[in-house]
């Protein structure tokens, strides 16, 4: 039986492999996918915890809401003033959002709003 937190790991790789096939020239994406991967084999709820810190407790309401120049605005500030495993994820708001396409889009608000709801059940918010 798949646990919550393997439910959490296993989105958010397919997630940034996701990314990282449409976004390939951005190195950081296929970086931060790998010290995600290796961070589930040696210590899976590290990345659950990155996630809820970084983004979940931030951003649910605005992705919730779907509300891109939020995050967008959000993710220019972090970006800025540190960095970890999560913010590639981020970059693809701030750098590519008004280009993207309409399925990519959604694709991304999908991915977040589950990653959003296993969060939420993990720790009870």
């Amino acid at each position: 039986m798949t646990t919550p937190l393997g439910l959490f790991n296993t989105q958010l790789i397919r997630f940034f492999e996701d990314l990282s096939l449409t976004y390939p020239e951005e190195r950081d994406i296929k970086s931060a996918l790998e010290m995600i991967k290796f961070a589930k084999a040696s210590n899976p709820k590290l990345v659950l915890d990155m996630y809820y810190e970084y983004v979940h407790k931030p951003l649910n309401s605005a992705v919730q809401q779907r509300d891109a120049e939020y995050i967008i605005t959000y993710a220019r500030e972090k970006i800025s003033s540190e960095f970890n495993e999560i913010s590639p994820g981020l970059v693809i708001f701030e750098k590519y959002w008004h280009t993207m396409t309409d399925n990519n889009r959604e694709s991304i608000w999908n991915y977040m709003r589950v990653l959003g709801v296993l969060c939420s059940k993990i720790y009870g918010a």
